[in-house]
């Protein structure tokens, strides 16, 4: 039940890295004349990178400080109120059974960060390799 439910819970996170980097992309497409005037002005490669890894961290940090704000919440209510239940004669149990345990967010927290960080390298990289002539001629 908990590799099941951990399967579930990556599916929906690698999901949300493809939307970071979709995201970021859309960003780098959009900006290509601001990212080339900056690299003409004397920006590095790795200084472009950083703008876009941390737009991405950021991005990714607000998503898992909110899931998990949520997600407790949820549990909170869930725990407390008992309002889905399931029916008896299919099911031993009536009631859905919450159980909050602190390394499992930690472990899921810390994993959807990581992915998020991964999602952001490539539009990072994309965008570092952007020329600076090329972009603002034909951007």
């Amino acid at each position: 039940e908990k590799t099941v439910m951990f399967i579930i819970l990556a599916l929906i996170v690698l999901v949300a890295a493809f939307n970071i980097a979709s995201t970021l992309i859309m960003m780098v497409m959009e900006k290509t004349k601001d990212i080339a005037i900056l690299k003409a002005m004397g920006a590095t490669d790795k200084s472009i990178r950083k703008i876009f890894v941390f737009k991405g961290i950021v991005i990714g940090s607000i998503g898992t400080i909110l899931g998990v704000c949520l997600g407790f919440i949820l549990c909170t209510v869930l725990k407390y109120y008992q309002f889905i239940e399931l029916p008896g004669d299919v099911y031993y149990i009536t009631t859905l059974p919450v159980k909050l345990e602190l390394l499992d967010v930690v472990m899921i927290a810390s994993a959807t960060m990581a992915i998020s960080f991964l999602a952001t390298l490539y539009p990072a990289r994309q965008a570092s390799k952007l020329d600076p002539v090329e972009a603002i001629r034909y951007g």
